[in-house]
């Protein structure tokens, strides 16, 4: 990756696009393997979602003063959650069908934005792009649910691309729990439970896939 108009922003190359889409799938297959191992009813949906997102459906992060990219039509998604959660209802429209599916994962991945305030200065070593790649995992669970689904995926991924996950300095406010994981000092993905779904708890896995692939990992 080479920065691009800016160090807030950078260029992918063909082969690296195509290392991508090989650590994409090998994610997907990673976490879901981990889920089943712990309760064989998951299902995995790979989903896509506008980036372009209304505003009603950011309602929490606007309220958090989040660091939202605006347009005259909306924001930038700064994750894919929101169009994970319309997703959900356009898949399955009826209450009953969607709590029938549970335990189901929805997951995708794409490009998020955020308007960070110095993305022009910001060491390229860091990384805090205002334009970058996220997979994310959202497995939609029962409220009462015991599953550690986090520590899962966690412990797979780290087995697998080494680190090490601990508990976030802070909180976001959709989260009553975030475990974040980080190789060689650097912050790779957040993972946490969410309370922003009203019918239950979303095990969420967001993985920075432009951090992880600048970690050289195979």
């Amino acid at each position: 990756m080479t920065p691009l108009y800016s160090n807030a922003t950078v260029l992918w190359t063909e082969r690296e696009i195509e290392e991508r889409d090989a650590l994409i799938r090998l994610i997907a297959v990673i976490v879901r393997d981990a889920w089943q191992a712990l309760n064989p009813a998951v299902t995995m949906i790979r989903v896509e979602t506008p980036i372009l997102t209304p505003a009603e459906h950011l309602g929490g992060h606007i309220a958090a003063g989040f660091e939202l990219l605006g347009t005259s039509r909306g924001y930038l998604r700064p994750e894919t959650t929101a169009g994970t959660f319309a997703a959900l209802g356009a898949l399955f429209p009826q209450q009953a069908q969607r709590m029938k599916r549970l335990p189901v994962c929805l997951w995708q991945a794409g490009k998020s934005f955020r308007d960070e305030a110095h993305g022009e200065t910001m060491r390229a070593t860091k990384l805090r792009l205002r334009e970058f790649w996220q997979q994310e995992f959202q497995l939609f669970c029962r409220p009462d649910t015991k599953a550690d689904y986090i520590g899962a995926a966690l412990q797979a991924l780290t087995a697998r691309f080494g680190g090490e996950a601990a508990p976030a300095d802070e909180l976001p406010h959709y989260s009553r729990r975030t475990v974040d994981w980080h190789i060689q000092g650097l912050e790779v993905a957040g993972c946490s439970e969410r309370t922003d779904w009203p019918d239950g708890v979303v095990f969420e896995v967001a993985i920075g896939l432009d951090r992880l692939m600048a970690l050289k990992t195979p």
